[in-house]
């Protein structure tokens, strides 16, 4: 009786055959054979499974039922779920859409590898991008998803911006930095895609027509104007300039605003119409610096990105050596300097450049043939005084300005004109 009971209890669970001595591998051998196995299973069947009134084995009858229903049956070892989302197959136990109960050959027990287990039911719009995220490419979802609970929206692990600072380490320093960049300060999605994209660095669209989503009165200026910066359109465009997350320079720029200008106008630069010259190495060798680059930097005279003046001036300013001396035509000079400079034949106040009360500066500026104050001035710096130049080009011929300061006055003999002399009080 002894060994009638032992042999009942036994084989009692799984044995309900007539030949008893089988066990579940017998039979179901290839449940079990893959890399991952599930714990409970290799454990013992009876963990999930239990024995019911139905004889086992024969066709189409189930001679088990599951030791509770699912997902109760999986939080008897599972955490249960307690979070403010909950994916929608977790939450009504459909469990073995994505797991395999016995064993598998993926990380998990999953059915299949992530992300194509993902995408059958989440369209990732992945397969035909050039650029995909590094968790996405290695088959790495849960590096920022959780696909069981989350208490933030898509199932993150955390707040999105933290999470991409996770992997990207720069965040964190830029979220430090003076000015920070309000879609990158809001949602990194607002520029990049989660999952892949055809453009670099996972950008939702290709710069500067990204930009011009937020930007779009630089966008309208550029398309209107007749003279845009050529950066703009080069292959790094708006990024030449500015820090796309944050920067402590303003209006996020890479470098001080001096500084970055210098970084390219270093050199003579040819353009379709024009010349600029090394502007770098004329501040350098100059002793007599515009007062304004000095104190405002590039942009009180430039626009960075457009005008409808030449060299991106933002106001008007005549090309070549003579132009029609009217005040409108120098509205840029006239923005810091007072007009009367040209405009007022006798004046003791407006200018220095006189002889007596005589302004020698309307002398020179007005008339059908007003010469162009950059004739003889150097507007962004010279070694001489006044930001005079040593020579003046004409065609070829680089003409000698022969300046020469005096005591109240000064003594100027050019090709122009025989030497001259000014001064502005009477020596007498």
């Amino acid at each position: 009786m002894l060994v009638i009971l032992i042999y009942s209890l036994y084989f009692g669970a799984f044995g309900q055959t007539e030949n008893a001595e089988k066990s579940c591998i017998d039979c179901h051998s290839g449940l079990l054979n893959q890399p991952f196995i599930h714990v409970a299973a290799e454990d013992d069947c009876a963990n999930c499974h239990l024995r019911n009134e139905n004889k086992h084995p024969q066709a189409n009858v189930k001679g088990f039922s599951l030791q509770d229903e699912l997902p109760q049956l999986c939080f008897i070892c599972h955490e249960e779920y307690t979070k403010s989302h909950i994916h929608p197959p977790a939450e009504e136990g459909e469990c073995l859409m994505c797991h395999s109960p016995h064993a598998s050959g993926n990380k998990s027990l999953l059915l299949n590898n992530q992300p194509y287990l993902c995408s059958q039911c989440h369209d990732l719009d992945i397969d035909d991008k050039k650029f995909k995220h590094i968790p996405v490419f290695d088959g790495n979802c849960q590096t920022c998803h959780d696909p069981h609970q989350s208490n933030f929206p898509s199932f993150l692990k955390k707040e999105k911006s933290k999470i991409c600072a996770d992997c990207h380490e720069n965040i964190k320093t830029e979220f430090g930095l003076k000015n920070i960049h309000p879609p990158f300060e809001n949602d990194c999605a607002n520029c990049h895609a989660s999952h892949a994209s055809n453009n670099e660095k996972l950008l939702i669209e290709r710069t500067p027509d990204l930009c011009f989503n937020c930007h779009t009165d630089i966008q309208s200026g550029i398309e209107s104007s007749l003279v845009v910066h050529k950066v703009i359109n080069d292959s790094k465009n708006c990024a030449n300039c500015h820090a796309s997350h944050a920067s402590n320079q303003y209006k996020l720029l890479i470098q001080e605003e001096k500084q970055l200008c210098l970084s390219c106008h270093n050199k003579t630069i040819i353009t379709k119409t024009d010349s600029i010259k090394n502007i770098k190495q004329m501040l350098k060798k100059g002793n007599h610096i515009h007062s304004v680059i000095e104190s405002d930097g590039c942009v009180i005279c430039h626009n960075p990105h457009y005008s409808d003046n030449q060299q991106l001036l933002v106001g008007k300013f005549p090309s070549g050596n003579y132009t029609n001396g009217e005040s409108e035509n120098f509205e840029l000079c006239f923005f810091c300097h007072d007009s009367g400079l040209m405009e007022n034949k006798i004046d003791s106040t407006v200018t220095n450049f006189r002889n007596g009360s005589k302004n020698l500066h309307f002398v020179h500026l007005k008339g059908p043939k007003g010469r162009n104050c950059n004739l003889c001035h150097n507007v962004h710096g010279s070694v001489n005084e006044y930001h005079l130049m040593d020579k003046i080009k004409f065609g070829n011929w680089e003409m000698p300005l022969q300046f020469k300061s005096v005591q109240n006055g000064g003594t100027c003999n050019t090709g122009c004109h025989e030497k001259k002399s000014y001064f502005r009080q009477s020596l007498n």
